[in-house]
């Protein structure tokens, strides 16, 4: 019957790795729901990647088959036809050029957990906390026999 309640700490040590590891383990849900969010994170960064591609195949359409598209984007450049002649001023930028963006690099996280080898080592310090206890209380209270 001694022997249990010493097997019985094993057990409550084996139990506590388990279910530390189960909820804050590098492979438990708290590390899942941090890849979760880092997932939504890539797919609205992919989102805004495509809408730019579109924005750039739209306007790549339109510098191929658009001759006034071609020559609004030749005037942003600073040519013109041999009828239009500049003035530029000193000291002004002038119009806003259409600059396209290339989109926004998310580099992934790495996600958090506790590591296997803290929750091992926290596991068998409990057990040896609850052995050591059984321990002190079987030396201080003598079973009695009858």
């Amino acid at each position: 019957m001694q022997i249990l309640k010493y097997l019985a700490a094993l057990w409550i040590a084996l139990i506590f790795y388990a279910v530390s590891s189960l909820f804050a383990g590098a492979a438990g849900f708290s590390a899942y729901g941090q890849l979760n969010s880092e997932k939504e994170k890539q797919l609205a960064n992919l989102r805004r990647l495509q809408a730019i591609n579109q924005d750039i195949r739209g306007k790549t359409e339109a510098l191929i088959h658009d001759e006034d598209t071609i020559s609004v984007y030749a005037r942003e450049l600073g040519y013109g036809n041999g009828k239009e002649h500049f003035i530029r001023i000193a000291g002004l930028d002038g119009k806003q050029k259409n600059r396209i963006s290339a989109g926004e690099l998310l580099l992934p996280g790495v996600p958090g957990g506790v590591d296997d080898k803290s929750l091992r080592i926290a596991s068998i310090a409990i057990a040896l906390a609850i052995i050591l206890s059984f321990a002190v209380v079987d030396i201080l209270h003598p079973v009695k026999k009858a």
